[in-house]
């Protein structure tokens, strides 16, 4: 690599990561260009030649922090695990993820641009919801494959148990009603879930 391709490509990150924070901090339509620049140095140009324009550069931040929030569930591999012990392995994950303020900040930004950046919002579910739903969908299959579950719909049951895993939190945290989530309460609503998703509701008796 160059010298002048490193520079170019730190120069790039520079700009990446201070637009990350105003648009974060501030909103996609609050945060001008001239902003960046002021945060950055540099000129109008240099900002897109890198990016285009400033709806590039919203693009990029998305995919961006996508790449960096999904990582620990792309590095996730469950195979070989008991299905309990699968499913309370990706439930702690799952939450460390969807629950991460940097998350939730791109979550809320993102919802509330999405009638004017589709694109944006596509990409945002293909990097967030999508893999986490693959990821287990993909245990599912390789269980099913052992004779370890019976047969099913392995990215409609990864929908079905995750959407019941987040369903409440989720919400709350987005909408600030919940500062700092209970690890206790999660770990005790992950259970739950792993039991009756497993096991169903009916008694034995």
């Amino acid at each position: 690599m160059t010298h002048g391709h490193t520079m170019n490509s730190k120069k790039r990150e520079i700009i990446l990561n201070a637009a990350t924070e105003l648009f974060l901090e501030s909103g996609y339509s609050r945060v001008s260009v001239d902003a960046i620049i002021a945060r950055v140095g540099g000129s109008k140009r240099t900002i897109y030649s890198y990016f285009g324009d400033k709806d590039g550069l919203f693009s990029a931040i998305v995919h961006n922090l996508c790449d960096k929030i999904v990582s620990p569930l792309t590095d996730l591999d469950l195979r070989g695990l008991p299905p309990g012990q699968a499913l309370k392995q990706l439930s702690e994950t799952f939450f460390d993820v969807v629950l991460a303020p940097n998350t939730l900040e791109l979550h809320r930004l993102v919802v509330a641009e999405a009638p004017r950046f589709p694109d944006a919002a596509k990409a945002f579910f293909a990097s967030a919801p999508s893999v986490s739903y693959r990821c287990l969908a993909n245990y599912f299959a390789w269980a099913q494959d052992e004779g370890l579950i019976k047969p099913g719909d392995s990215h409609q049951r990864a929908a079905l148990f995750l959407d019941a895993l987040t369903g409440d939190i989720q919400l709350r945290c987005l909408l600030g009603l919940v500062s700092e989530p209970d690890r206790a309460r999660l770990a005790a609503a992950a259970d739950e879930a792993v039991d009756i998703f497993l096991h169903g509701l009916m008694s034995n008796r």
